[in-house]
């Protein structure tokens, strides 16, 4: 039998790559990508898993190999290391004009950078084996047309640069200020004016344990809408003198302040995860992160089960092995024993048109790229037919997401069944009081599966949400409910007798490790009081004989097609992705 390294199968899914190689023989020690320049010479470590005798499922995320980085520039020969030997894998010859079809170019920072991922075989007829070649390049945004336009272009470049160097000189002096003992802790997000969701669960907790007696508070919340010349030097203030810092949504300040090896940075994401695709689970499409970007300079995140540390770890594109399954904060109060009577009351008492009847929560994620340009199609709402089908014993309240400022364009003369809630402070507390939920993408789906309530997703857009913001599963495999693509769907739906909830459990079992009021608890104690020690995955160790390649090895190493020995990723790399058998 023919112990050579084929590669049978190469699929994507996102950004991970993935082989399927067979290697007949005995068990394989490690697989690699090394340098078609220089084989053997780097190895940086692929992470494998045997499938069934004799094959291999190979993985490799593009953009969290090497070092919270993309797989660097070069090409490489994809090797399996069995006894002391490196064996390079080929690719069936006579399927090689498949390989254009496996080639991949994702396009971010507004078209003007790709990377690149495509495969071929090397150009020596004796040995033509399997090659994969990387490259991230870019263009210049291009000159303005005119003399004003350069000149304006000009002064904006001078006042950005000018005050990042501000903001940059207040941190660092600030930052001489930092406690050695590690008490100072700032609670901050840049999408939200006030304390929310899990840094205000967070918060709170410390308090209630009397932890705010032995760390100082720091705060800084601001929006697009809010931002100012003095709360940016707050923030940077702020940011220089905290030895902890509990973000809660994207941070972009981190690219220009903060210091991972001297801080701790806390990502406490507002959202659950896994059900649409954030961050490098986006690369490439609609909305990608730069390959350096905010995401990566995080010390720890936090999700809600261990089946979303790797949904997490992709998106955030830092090692799995940072990311804690603590379950999310904001779970707290909302579980707690008696809330949602005080919420009921509360809320019948301010919205006395809902009392005793049965309520539906409309509540949606916005559309756009961000706060800036958030919006929701109102106009595919028949505002009529929907009072009509509510009937006199039911309202349905409608909560716009935060990013959306204007409310919900009832007409007047059917606000006794269509309410605008969006006077209520907490998302949660309107959960709970909801006998039915309509959503689409939303991550409110979250905490109202534990609820194990009806859920209606109201998808009218779902191919073009799909198509450009993309989904980690199916959208019809993920929604724990019924699905409407149209108003009649929807519309006919509310009338049914009764609504299925028999995904939801399953979704709560997948989502929800802890289903319990101590989140928080966990957070603090996890990351915050500790610093954790990190459970990396042991480097396959470098073999003690000298490693040859089996086969024609005098050809292959003179066969290097660009001499790139790809030198920014060096064998201590090998900490970061390693073989999983």
């Amino acid at each position: 039998m023919s112990e050579e390294v084929t590669i049978v199968d190469i699929t994507w899914e996102r950004v991970n790559l993935r082989f399927i190689v067979d290697f007949p023989g005995t068990a394989v020690d490690a697989f690699y990508l090394t340098s078609n320049a220089n084989p053997g010479r780097t190895l940086l470590p692929v992470q494998f898993r045997p499938v069934e005798a004799d094959r291999y499922e190979l993985t490799i995320n593009v953009t969290q190999f090497n070092r919270r980085a993309q797989v660097p520039n070069g090409t490489y020969f994809l090797v399996a290391h069995r006894r002391g030997q490196l064996h390079p894998a080929n690719f069936p010859l006579g399927r090689v004009n498949e390989l254009d079809d496996c080639s991949r170019a994702f396009v971010y920072n507004k078209n003007r950078s790709a990377y690149t991922v495509t495969f071929g075989v090397s150009d020596d007829e004796d040995a033509p084996f399997f090659l994969m070649r990387t490259y991230a390049f870019g263009r210049s945004a291009g000159k303005p047309s005119s003399q004003v336009a350069k000149m304006k272009s000009k002064l904006r470049k001078k006042w950005t640069n000018s005050k990042r160097k501000a903001l940059r000189g207040v941190y660092k002096v600030a930052s001489k200020r930092r406690p050695a003992e590690g008490n100072n802790i700032l609670f901050a997000s840049e999408a939200r004016p006030n304390m929310q969701g899990n840094l205000k669960a967070v918060h709170d907790r410390m308090i209630e344990r009397g932890l705010d007696q032995d760390y100082n508070f720091g705060y800084s919340f601001r929006t697009g809408r809010t931002s100012s010349r003095q709360n940016a030097l707050n923030l940077a203030w702020q940011m220089g003198k905290a030895n902890t810092i509990l973000i809660d949504d994207y941070f972009a300040v981190l690219n220009d302040l903060g210091d991972r090896n001297q801080q701790k940075i806390i990502q406490l994401w507002h959202a659950g995860s896994g059900f649409k695709s954030v961050g490098y689970s986006r690369f490439g499409q609609y909305g990608s992160p730069n390959l350096r970007n905010a995401h990566r300079l995080y010390s720890y995140a936090i999700c809600g089960s261990q089946h979303l540390r790797d949904v997490y770890s992709e998106a955030f594109g830092i090692e799995r092995e940072s990311v804690f399954a603590t379950g999310l904060p904001r779970i707290d109060g909302f579980l707690r024993e008696g809330r949602a009577e005080e919420v009921m009351t509360e809320f019948e008492s301010q919205f006395p048109m809902t009392k005793g009847k049965r309520k539906i929560l409309w509540a949606p994620t916005f559309r756009g790229r961000g706060s800036g340009d958030a919006h929701y199609d109102y106009d595919i709402i028949d505002f009529q037919k929907l009072y009509e089908a509510c009937g006199d014993d039911t309202v349905v309240l409608f909560r716009q997401h935060h990013f959306i400022p204007d409310p919900a364009p009832i007409p007047t003369e059917l606000g006794d069944r269509l309410v605008d809630v969006a006077s209520c402070p907490d998302t949660n507390d309107l959960l709970l009081i909801s006998d039915i939920l309509i959503t689409d993408y939303s991550s409110v789906i979250y905490e109202y599966a534990l609820l194990e309530r009806p859920m209606i997703f109201f998808a009218y857009d779902l191919e073009t949400y799909s198509a450009t913001r993309g989904m980690h599963r199916e959208y019809e495999e993920a929604a724990p409910g019924s699905i409407a693509t149209n108003f009649d769907e929807l519309v006919a739906l509310l009338r049914a007798p009764k609504l299925s909830v028999a995904k939801t459990k399953e979704f709560v079992s997948e989502n929800f490790d802890y289903v319990d009021t101590h989140n928080s608890d966990r957070v603090i104690d996890t990351l915050v009081l500790s610093d954790p020690i990190i459970e990396t995955i042991s480097a396959t160790p470098a073999p003690d004989v000298e490693l040859t390649f089996a086969g024609k090895a005098s050809e292959m190493s003179d066969s290097g097609e660009d001499g790139n020995d790809s030198t920014d990723a060096t064998e201590d790399s090998a900490l970061m992705s390693t073989s999983t058998r």
